[in-house]
């Protein structure tokens, strides 16, 4: 269940310093996306970011190799959290059966528009502490769309990958998204 539509999402993008080029392009598509984004690089060494972030309607968790070296973990106080891949660095327990993003081919306006929506969305009633088998994960490939599942065999989109080639025949540049389970592929021009 989505909170009103006249309503926009105030969320806190919690980051590492060394995500803060990503983190701020993610701010900037999450503000045309109509958020009120609160940035906070570092949050467990911020004593600050509690205050900062008060009454958000979500955590937008910047993950990556960077936060998981910093051994940060999800934030306490049954906060909405929303977590952002930013790389292939896998989530924690605590966070990998949450409705995820992950930035594929980088920061899209699609991606932040998908991060407002989960971050607004209500967790089905009645279905508080029971984890699903799969969680959401949507994946963002830029101009070639985003993917919840592979569209022939519907393995999740952590399958998917995104390549760059050259087409030597018709000499020219191709973006891809290739399925690593069937081998689906969808590609459009870079």
């Amino acid at each position: 269940m989505m909170k009103a539509h006249d309503e926009n999402v105030r969320a806190q993008l919690s980051y590492q310093p060394q995500d803060e080029r990503q983190a701020s392009s993610l701010a900037a598509a999450l503000a045309r996306a109509g958020a009120d984004v609160v940035p906070t690089a570092d949050a467990d060494a911020d004593a600050d970011a509690g205050a900062d972030a008060a009454g958000t309607d979500a955590v937008v968790l910047l993950w990556s190799y960077a936060a998981q070296a910093a051994g940060v973990t999800a934030p306490a106080g049954g906060e909405r959290v929303v977590p952002v891949r930013l790389d292939d660095c896998s989530l924690p327990p605590l966070l990998s059966h949450l409705p995820q993003v992950r930035l594929a081919v980088g920061v899209t306006d699609a991606a932040a528009a998908a991060i407002a929506r989960l971050a607004l969305t209500d967790p089905p009633v009645g279905d508080k502490g029971v984890e699903p088998e799969l969680p959401v994960v949507i994946s963002d490939f830029g101009p070639l769309g985003q993917y919840e599942t592979c569209p022939r065999c519907g393995v999740g989109s952590d399958r998917l990958r995104p390549y760059v080639t050259v087409d030597h025949h018709d000499d020219r540049a191709l973006r891809l998204v290739i399925c690593g389970s069937c081998g689906w592929q969808d590609h459009g021009d870079l």
